[in-house]
């Protein structure tokens, strides 16, 4: 059995084996003297980052006590001072167009509530009145964060040191009225542009998602029980930090539009919102091409879990094009790097931490199309995925451009989560659609890609048996459900980032059955979507 725990540490270690490769200024102490006073250094001017390299070698020959370290991502240094000489340095300093800051207790705190006076523009206006706005938001608080040297020292304190405390890893984030929570990092993830930092919330072993990048911008997720938080840059160090109610989300997928319907408009089985596969209705639609043929039916095949992908096992990349509406783009100062990637690396560590790791999608491509919002989560896929039918034609050309596997438009619909087209899909109609919304916060991306790549809900939902007779979501009774699995089944129970498999542990506790074992489609059915393009 795999432990959930110790799947999300395994990116701490690229961290480590990486921030050991960062070169030290000077030996730095192990037993740093009590009075000495710990600082980052920065330079006023960016682009200047010499001008702290020139400055720390001029101090070294003239206090030789000094020690620091440079901090990887902003090139900025972390030094420890002797209190007596605190204000020669600072004086130096300003002479050299150098700022040092002191870390004082606080040092770890990376958002707090922005001064009253602070002033917004009109588009920061503007995308405060839309969170306010949103069916799901219960408040929203205007925060502010550090300065991106003293950032990077709180989410990075040694990261690269094993053996340090539990405490070194630990970030304060205030959510607002006086209300604070405390984070344990669990891993560190370094890209060439960007860190992702996960953790845990200390009180309730809540998920928290930072994506972080060297000029101080964030972005990211907590998860609360009964709540949900998402951290949306606003521009500079301001954030706005929008709660959302779990109860109030959207369903996760939108109901059959009332043209579609029976003679029976009460007809309560609702293939959109079961089984969450749009080519159920496709036959009676209008005006779209022929549906292409069904996939073949799969032999029925043994209830026996796959064992997991061998060490070293060969990458399977899913190749991802994101389209997203000028009306979702509206709710972010920058959609591309705050939405659209934070939703492709949570739906990757659901892979992680379901035993795939060897399973990824990667993002090719992201725009935004000029297609007006109208009608249905049905109409939008569907209007995405046909030719000729006038609606975003631009999808086509640029997937094979990209040669993008997987199309999905990001949308600004709050009727639903989102909708695939198919369960199972082929390469003509590997398309869906997601409310913004959810992208990240309930991993709906990768939801609806689990749907194409042939992965159900759970049985309580779904009772379809196929393309694969163990390809359902798992629940726990009403602790928590997988990431296919619809929160009206555990009386709104938090839904955690793993595909359900029984050889994953949740809290000591399987996360699936031989008979519920969506990892197992996407073990096995990964590779087929990949080849697409």
């Amino acid at each position: 059995m795999m432990d959930i725990r110790a799947v999300r540490m395994a990116p701490l270690v690229a961290c480590v084996l990486w921030l050991g490769m960062c070169p030290a200024l000077a030996q730095v102490q192990t037993n740093t003297p009590r009075d000495d006073v710990e600082v980052i250094v920065s330079p006023r001017e960016s682009g200047t980052q010499s001008r702290v390299r020139d400055f720390f070698r001029s101090m070294k020959q003239r206090i030789a006590s000094v020690t620091g370290q440079v901090l990887p991502f902003t090139k900025c240094e972390k030094w420890s001072v002797p209190k007596a000489n605190l204000e020669a340095v600072k004086k130096e300093a300003a002479k050299r167009g150098v700022v040092v800051t002191e870390l004082g207790a606080d040092w770890n705190h990376v958002m707090r509530s922005a001064p009253a006076d602070t002033q917004l523009n009109e588009k920061q206006r503007a995308i405060m009145e839309l969170a306010k706005a949103g069916k799901a938001t219960a408040g929203v608080k205007l925060m502010a964060a550090p300065p991106p040297a003293v950032l990077e020292h709180a989410l990075m304190k040694d990261a690269n040191n094993p053996a340090a405390p539990r405490d070194a890893g630990k970030i304060t984030v205030a959510l607002g009225d006086n209300r604070t929570k405390t984070i344990i990092r669990t891993g560190v993830e370094i890209k060439p542009d960007m860190c992702i930092w996960r953790g845990v919330v200390e009180e309730t072993g809540a998920l928290v998602t930072l994506m972080w990048w060297p000029n101080g911008r964030m972005a990211g997720t907590m998860q609360e029980p009964g709540r949900i938080y998402s951290i949306r840059h606003m521009g500079g160090p301001i954030y706005a930090m929008i709660e959302m109610g779990g109860d109030r989300m959207p369903q996760e997928h939108a109901p059959m539009p009332v043209r579609l319907r029976s003679d029976d408009p009460n007809a309560r089985d609702d293939p959109l919102v079961n089984q969450g596969d749009a080519s159920l209705l496709r036959p009676v639609t209008l005006g779209m091409r022929t549906p292409a043929p069904p996939a073949l039916k799969q032999p029925q095949q043994k209830q026996v879990v796959a064992p997991p992908a061998a060490p070293g096992a060969a990458d399977v990349v899913i190749d991802v094009i994101i389209a997203y509406t000028r009306k979702a783009a509206a709710n972010y100062t920058d959609i591309k790097n705050e939405l659209v990637d934070l939703s492709i690396e949570e739906a990757n560590e659901s892979f992680r931490m379901s035993g795939l790791g060897n399973i990824k999608l990667r993002l090719v491509h992201a725009y935004q199309t000029s297609y007006v919002e109208e009608g249905a989560h049905f109409d939008h896929v569907w209007r995405f995925a046909d030719r000729g039918d006038g609606y975003m034609e631009e999808i086509h050309g640029l997937r094979d451009k990209h040669r993008a596997d997987v199309a999905v438009l990001i949308v600004d619909d709050p009727q639903g989560c989102g909708l695939a087209t198919r369960v199972y899909a082929d390469a003509d109609e590997a398309f869906a659609v997601v409310h913004h919304d959810c992208a990240a916060l309930t991993y709906s991306v990768a939801h609806e890609i689990g749907h194409l790549i042939g992965a159900r809900h759970e049985p309580t939902m779904d009772k379809v048996r196929t393309p694969f007779p163990y390809g359902h979501g798992y629940v726990n009774g009403t602790k928590w459900r997988d990431i296919m699995s619809y929160k009206e089944s555990c009386d709104g129970c938090p839904r955690v980032p793993v595909w359900s498999n029984p050889k994953v542990l949740i809290k000591g506790e399987p996360a699936g059955t031989p008979q519920q074992d969506n990892a197992r489609v996407i073990s096995e059915q990964a590779a087929r979507v990949a080849g697409f393009r």
